[in-house]
Formats: structure tokens, sequence, C-alpha cells
């Protein structure tokens, strides 16, 4: 029986990290990620924390005006761990009229992932366990660079991220050039410079068109990656579909789900072979166990998206978990970040997510 927590307050401060290398993607081109840090205070003096990354610094303006709307909302009430995913759908539909995507999904996200690391830290348990899931370690792929770049860059970015934090055997290119023939050196080059070892998937971006999506895919379908990702919009089930019925390599969608409901909808019209949510879209932790029970139910195997902090403990509690995304985009607010080692990373046993904020590194990047 885990304890009850009751929201007194909640502080959010925006900050601007830089990155330690600039990524170059099909979307744009990051410096810097811009992070919400959140604190859900609770009677009693306790605390539920999320580093929220909103993707663009617009988020960082809109989501805490619903953040205090939904923490206003359940103020002073008494939320178990299995009242979670009725405060999860009563702040669905109290948001219902700005509709199921965008900034009023991801205040959502945030807030639910506050209430399970809050709970987790007053029961004196690691997030994985409340959730009941394991310590094993989760295989980890590094995908912190490998942006848009001409082959030779790509090639010598690709050496160094292989050897970092003691080696890993998955990397993530970017592609989405204007010529597939571009795409196609960009891969030859990382494969030939990480050798046999290493494995590669590259990410699209949805940047395909259409038309010759299938065309691109085909161009690098033997060359053995882990596999394609977002070749085409995310929610093109159909094109998607067929697809995945005519490649080799695997189709991975599901960073851009809104709901856990439309990976439902593309799981059953078979529109990717792999999923991969991201918990600050998917509706936090709900929304994610939810999506994996689905997951678990049609054999799909279930990878994160961002986030590698919160996401290792709700990886570890997933039926059909497959890879965990190392971003290290968020590492320098943390005093002890979570870190892979060798290819892999291991939830801490510290309670809740384990995060405690670094203050004098917090200080530098504050807006």
């Amino acid at each position: 029986m885990t304890p009850e927590i009751e929201i007194t307050g909640m502080r959010v401060r925006p900050v601007r990290v830089p990155l330690r290398r600039t990524l170059n993607t099909r979307v744009g081109r990051f410096t810097h990620g811009p992070f919400l840090l959140i604190d859900l205070e609770l009677k009693g003096g306790g605390v539920g924390r999320v580093a929220g990354f909103t993707f663009i610094p617009l988020g960082q303006k809109i989501v805490p005006i619903l953040l205090d709307e939904l923490g206003a909302s359940v103020k002073g009430r008494k939320i178990g761990l299995a009242e979670v995913p009725q405060v999860h759908d009563a702040c669905q539909r109290r948001l219902s009229h700005l509709g199921h995507e965008g900034l009023a999904q991801m205040a959502i996200s945030m807030f639910d992932m506050a209430l399970h690391d809050a709970l987790a830290r007053e029961a004196s348990l690691p997030l994985y366990r409340l959730l009941g899931g394991s310590k094993a370690p989760l295989p980890t792929y590094h995908s912190c660079g490998l942006g848009i770049a001409e082959p030779l860059d790509a090639a010598r970015e690709a050496r160094e991220m292989r050897h970092e934090h003691g080696g890993f055997t998955h990397l993530k290119l970017r592609l989405g050039r204007e010529r597939a023939a571009d795409d196609v050196a960009a891969v030859k080059a990382v494969l030939s410079a990480l050798g046999p070892e290493v494995t590669i998937s590259v990410d699209f971006n949805q940047g395909l068109p259409v038309a010759r999506a299938l065309e691109t895919c085909r161009a690098i379908d033997n060359f053995g990656l882990a596999w394609i990702e977002e070749p085409v919009a995310y929610d093109d089930y159909d094109t998607q579909a067929r697809l995945a019925r005519k490649l080799a390599t695997p189709l991975q969608v599901g960073e851009n789900w809104w709901s856990w409901r439309v990976g439902k909808t593309a799981i059953e019209q078979g529109a990717t072979d792999y999923v991969m949510p991201d918990l600050l879209r998917i509706g936090g932790v709900t929304g994610w166990l939810r999506l994996a029970r689905v997951a678990e139910a049609h054999s799909v195997p279930f990878s994160s998206h961002l986030s590698p902090d919160f996401s290792a403990h709700v990886l570890a509690a997933t039926p059909t978990k497959h890879w965990l995304e190392f971003m290290d985009w968020g590492q320098d607010l943390m005093l002890d970040p979570l870190l892979p080692v060798a290819g892999f990373t291991t939830p801490p046993d510290r309670p809740g997510t384990g995060v405690e904020w670094n203050e004098p590194a917090i200080a530098r990047c504050l807006i």
C-alpha cells in the first residue's frame, strides 16, 4: 500500500541549456535545450520532480500556465497511486476545449510524471519498483549527435560517439537530405567508420515526401539498420503501413504521438513494427503504461524517446521493453545524472527517479 500525497503548490523554472553537440535535423537545428524544472510541492515537505523538455522556447511560456491550472484543480486532494489515472483523465477533460494534442497534452504529461515521482519518493521506492519493474540493465543507444552533415563529418562524429560512456553498440543517424543518394552516402560513411560491431538506426524526422518515401527507404534497406524512424508524417498510417509491409528493415514510429489511443490505432493498423513514445507527449506515465499494455498484446517492441532519467524507470516496467534513448541534454541540471555504462543503463535505487537539482548549474541557465 503506497502512501497518499497532497499537493500544496508547484514551482516551475524555465532554463535554456547549451547542448554539447549542435544537432541538425530535418525539422530544425538544435543548439540549446529549453527545459521546465518542475517541483511539485507536497504537504509535509515532500516533492515530485520533472525536467520537462519543451522542444521549442515558446512552450516554456505556455506550459507553466497550464500546469498551474492542473495543480490548482487537485490542490488539497489526497491522491494515491490508484487515483493517478483518474486525475490524468480529469485533467484531460479540464483542458478538452484546447484539444488533445500539443501544449495542453504536454502539461498533462508533465503533471502526471511529477505525481508519479512524488508518490515513489513518499513511498521511499525507486519509481521502477513502484511501477512493478525490474532493475535489469536497459540496452541504450547514443542519440546525442549525428545530425545531418557531410558524410566525412558524420563518420568522424560517429567514431567519437561510439567510445563515449564506456562504448556503445548502437547509434542514431539523422537523415532527410534533398537527394536520396546523399542520405545513402552518409549511411555508408558512418557504417564504414563504426565497423560491424556497431549498428545504427536512422531517423528522417517525418521528412520524406510520400511520393518518394518507398524509393528512399529501399535505398537503405539492405544495410542491416536497427530501424528506420518516422520516414513520413507521424499520423500518415496508410503510408506507414505500406512501408512496413514492403521493407525488410523495421519501421519505428511514436515520438510524436499525443495520446496512447493514437499509438493503439497505429499498432492495430500495422503502421509500425516498433514503437517509441515520448513521456512528455504520450500522457506521462499513465499514457505510457496504457500504450505498453497495447504493445504487449500485439508483441510490439517498445523503446523510449528523450528524458532518459525518467524514461529508464518506466521502460523498466514495460513488458516489451526494447531500447532506451540516451540524450545528455538535461544532465547538467542534475547532481547525479543517470548515465549509461558500456551501452546499458540501470535505473538507480534512490526514491522516485532519483533526480536532485544541480542549483549552481541551473543558476547559469535560468531564464
